[in-house]
């Protein structure tokens, strides 16, 4: 079976249980989801293969080749809200290096976005990477290595139409790096070297750098809502004290800490996923190693932050008995669907995509008022 066919039959299924009543939960193993879809298509980038993947609920994994971080490569396999395009890093051949990239779901073919024109320059080997990908799946976002400085990265963005565009570093010697991007890639989320990897976006090709409300700077931020408002990122907490994940507002500037889990949070808190116009934002709490190994939260505006397991009670959805949830990965623009990482009974790490049938958030039918509030100079 062809990779469109098997996408079309997976995106079909999805769309399917997308307009159903009940909710529902699947898992599969062996797969670490980075981002989901309107309509269920979940994608990632650590598999056994060392490839990138894409993933229906009910259905089959489809490795969709490119070059994960499993083989040493930078770069996240993140999808577009309606499941089209997936962001990456590729090898060209004829070129010699590895680069940016973008997965077209229906075409099954990826395409190569080089380096940065100008003061581009091949470190290792790689001269770009793919860490996000706007909602509307015209712009991708990452890291393109420079000739500026010794062996500096700049947060990279391509724009269809446009190509390569430097969002540039602010001091010769330090390097960023572009995570996410809302709906029409008119801001950018990632981090800025300098005071640690401090949280940063670029509005508008603009970079505004991310500090919390004690003075602090922030950690790097990951995500951004669809509307562009809202920013999420890690928060690191003491030796003995749990970290606080963030949110934070790109209008007024103002960062405001999530709490962490009260029974369970830990010195590491990341916000990953933030639905569209940014009241809820899910993530993980963990300690010393990876965060596979940590709690799945849920923060949700006026009601706060809890362990998804909670959130799923609440709502009286079934899932596997003894499964744990360490991390939630993705939330749809709309809400209705979630994923993430976790451990089943026998512990064995995969990934969980939930489907929530009524909205937690808003529609896209309003959607393009408010991606009217950013946009590209």
């Amino acid at each position: 079976m062809s990779l469109r066919i098997a996408w079309a039959m997976g995106w079909a299924a999805a769309a399917a249980l997308a307009g159903t009543a009940s909710a529902q939960f699947w898992t599969a193993g062996g797969i670490l989801t980075e981002g989901i879809s309107n309509n269920g298509i979940t994608s990632g980038s650590t598999n056994g293969a060392g490839h990138y993947f894409m993933w229906a609920a009910g259905g089959s994994v489809i490795d969709i080749g490119g070059v994960s971080p499993g083989s040493g490569v930078g770069g996240q396999g993140k999808i577009s809200r309606d499941g089209r395009y997936i962001s990456g890093t590729t090898f060209n051949a004829a070129a010699g290096y590895h680069e940016m990239s973008r997965y077209d779901t229906m075409t099954g073919m990826w395409t190569g976005f080089g380096m940065l024109p100008g003061i581009g320059q091949q470190i290792d080997a790689e001269v770009s990477s793919g860490w996000g990908i706007s909602g509307d799946g015209r712009s991708v976002v990452g890291l393109g290595w420079t000739s500026i400085g010794t062996a500096d990265a700049h947060a990279a963005q391509w724009i269809e139409g446009t190509g390569m565009v430097d969002l540039g570093s602010n001091a010769v010697g330090q390097s960023s790096r572009a995570n996410g991007a809302n709906y029409d890639g008119s801001v950018v989320a990632g981090w800025q070297d300098g005071n640690g990897r401090q949280g940063a976006v670029w509005v508008n090709g603009v970079q505004e750098l991310i500090t919390l409300p004690n003075g602090t700077a922030a950690q790097e931020a990951q995500a951004v809502s669809d509307d562009g408002v809202y920013v999420t990122g890690i928060g690191i907490g003491g030796f003995t004290s749990p970290g606080k994940a963030y949110r934070y507002n790109t209008v007024t500037n103002v960062a405001e800490e999530l709490p962490n889990l009260a029974v369970g949070g830990e010195r590491f808190m990341a916000g990953f996923g933030i639905n569209g116009d940014g009241s809820i934002i899910v993530g993980g709490t963990w300690g010393f190693g990876p965060a596979t190994f940590g709690r799945g939260f849920i923060w949700q505006e006026g009601v706060g932050t809890m362990r998804i397991a909670d959130y799923l009670d609440s709502l009286g959805i079934a899932y596997d008995a003894g499964y744990e949830f360490a991390f939630g990965s993705g939330i749809s623009s709309d809400g209705q669907w979630m994923t993430g990482w976790g451990r089943d009974s026998n512990g064995q790490l995969g990934s969980w995509i939930v489907h929530i049938p009524s909205p937690a958030s808003m529609s896209l039918i309003g959607l393009a008022g408010l991606v009217g509030i950013r946009r590209r100079r």
